[in-house]
């Protein structure tokens, strides 16, 4: 498959990155020469030097000969000229998807949509980010959340602790004593920074982190059984003034939330006074020792969320040593995310760009996808694939179909039901099937469930 992307930064490097992986034809378009020189010596891929904005530019990528046209400048304005320029070349023999940071800036759906662009596949990085903090303070027993088909099912993230009384005890033995697997399937286990698909053979200690998944009430009745700590997460503590910090406030506006927002700023402090209402808005530094003796930090969930990495750490670690419930901390440089993941202090790690490029991969993959999940922690990711007719493993009980290594069936979700497979199961055609996977097997997976949806190389 072809595929050019415009714009070469975080985003669209681990796009490429992923892709090229995938043995995917990938053309990049940037115009910052030092952006360019790191492309160059990173990545297997045509890079282009110009504007995505310039259709002469455009033409020099090959488009016009692409599958797949992805704009991920850090200008919308940009993206969406791009993508308009391309539907034009194009017409209709292209995918189109285009990234907006700020979508009602552009768009009002009584006088202007996407489709006035052409562009067929919007991803809303803000939005998707704030529904994922949503999730895990409504969940805050949990440091990974997704959910499938209208929530059906869902995954979930849960730490191992010290008094899990199934704790060193071999998962097959665990399953003779305990109906807990047959309820969720647990579908990889994370240690010391390693990654285990698990058998019946492996042990569970105290500090894995386990991802379960299953039917969405059932995974919330086990969290509650085996992994529950009591938290009242009324008070809601947000470091940094962002834009990500005015759209959850907004949100938890809803909820009820006693919300406080922290921000060094004299002139945002004024602005986001202006902005909301019922948020307490406080000038200074969460890393501050005075600071945080006059807020109301215990049993409270405290988000960093500004735009500087470190400081968000930095204050994640302070939260927590003043008595903080739960601390969220959202990085936008991916390459630090497995350096703090297994940090104490730090429950949960958010990254908008992985969830911005799994929105992304759906609409690349050649099977047909209605979920690509990557993790934060992990190098791993979900798919959910729609098993159509063309899949060659319609109708073959799972236990006879040689499955890739590295990966596992989590559920099938037929009409209402979602089932947790066993070796008998068979996979029906209209089936949604969740995969978990490691990056080797994406290729046997993707081979293995459906036919091709694009030409390429492969």
């Amino acid at each position: 498959m072809k595929i050019v992307i415009a714009g070469g930064g975080d985003v669209g490097v681990k796009i490429a990155e992923k892709l090229i992986y995938e043995n995917h034809d990938v053309t990049i378009l940037e115009k910052d020469p030092q952006l360019i020189r790191t492309l160059q010596s990173k990545l297997d891929a045509m890079i282009i030097s110009g504007d995505a904005t310039n259709i002469n530019t455009l033409l020099e990528t090959n488009i016009l000969s692409a599958d797949s046209f992805i704009a991920v400048t850090n200008s919308d304005g940009d993206n969406l000229i791009a993508c308009s320029l391309v539907k034009k070349c194009c017409k209709n023999n292209i995918s189109i998807t285009c990234k907006i940071d700020n979508y009602y800036q552009y768009f009002n759906e009584k006088y202007i949509s996407p489709n006035d662009f052409g562009i067929e596949t919007i991803i809303k990085p803000l939005e998707i980010t704030v529904a994922k903090i949503m999730d895990l303070i409504n969940n805050p027993n949990i440091f990974e959340i997704m959910n499938y088909a209208d929530n059906m099912a869902q995954l979930v993230g849960v730490k191992v602790k010290r008094d899990f009384k199934h704790k060193g005890i071999p998962i097959s033995e665990i399953s003779i004593k305990d109906n807990i697997f047959s309820k969720v399937r647990l579908v990889a286990i994370q240690r010391e920074g390693k990654v285990i698909v698990p058998n019946g053979q492996d042990i569970i200690y105290p500090k894995d982190k386990l991802y379960l998944v299953g039917k969405t009430n059932i995974v919330k009745d086990i969290v509650k059984k085996y992994f529950f700590t009591p938290m009242n997460l009324k008070n809601i503590i947000i470091v940094g003034g962002t834009k990500h910090a005015i759209e959850l406030s907004k949100t938890l506006n809803k909820s009820g939330k006693n919300i406080t927002i922290i921000e060094e700023d004299k002139f945002r402090c004024k602005k986001l006074s202006f902005l909301l209402d019922n948020v307490i808005i406080m000038n200074g530094s969460a890393t501050d020792s005075h600071l945080m003796d006059e807020v109301s930090i215990e049993n409270s969930c405290v988000i960093s969320m500004s735009n500087n990495d470190e400081y968000n750490i930095l204050s994640a670690f302070t939260a927590k040593k003043y008595g903080a419930s739960k601390t969220m901390c959202m990085v936008k440089n991916s390459s630090i995310v497995n350096l703090i993941n297994n940090l104490d202090p730090i429950d949960t790690v958010i990254s908008p760009h992985a969830l911005t490029i799994g929105d992304i991969l759906k609409y690349t993959r050649k099977t047909d996808l209605f979920s690509v999940s990557p993790f934060t922690e992990i190098d791993a990711e979900t798919i959910g694939i729609n098993i159509t007719q063309n899949s060659p493993i319609l109708n073959i009980p799972i236990k006879d179909i040689n499955f890739p290594k590295r990966s596992i069936i989590g559920v099938i979700i037929r009409e209402n039901n979602v089932i947790i497979p066993t070796g008998d199961d068979i996979i029906k055609m209209g089936d949604k099937v969740i995969v978990f996977l490691l990056p080797e097997a994406i290729y046997e997976v993707e081979k293995m469930f459906a036919a091709p949806k694009f030409g390429g190389r492969r």
